[in-house]
């Protein structure tokens, strides 16, 4: 679960620029299960029996009372 490495942090970790076409720019959204807190994808919302909906940055799941 470690922040993304971007090229700019490659060059500085490693002093060079990483191969050509041996890199892909990728987005994972990640979010914490609210139940267990455990990471979860945020693609993996919709098979959570408590998932309402996401609304921009926000993920809203439906509250256990009791």
């Amino acid at each position: 679960m470690a922040p993304e490495l971007t090229i700019e942090d490659y060059r500085r970790l490693f002093g060079r620029n990483p191969e050509e076409g041996r890199y892909r720019l990728i987005n994972i959204e990640v979010i914490t299960s609210p139940d267990d807190q455990q990471p979860m994808l945020v693609s993996e919302c919709g098979r959570y029996a408590r998932f309402m909906r996401r609304e921009g940055d926000s993920v809203y799941f439906r509250k256990t009372i009791g």
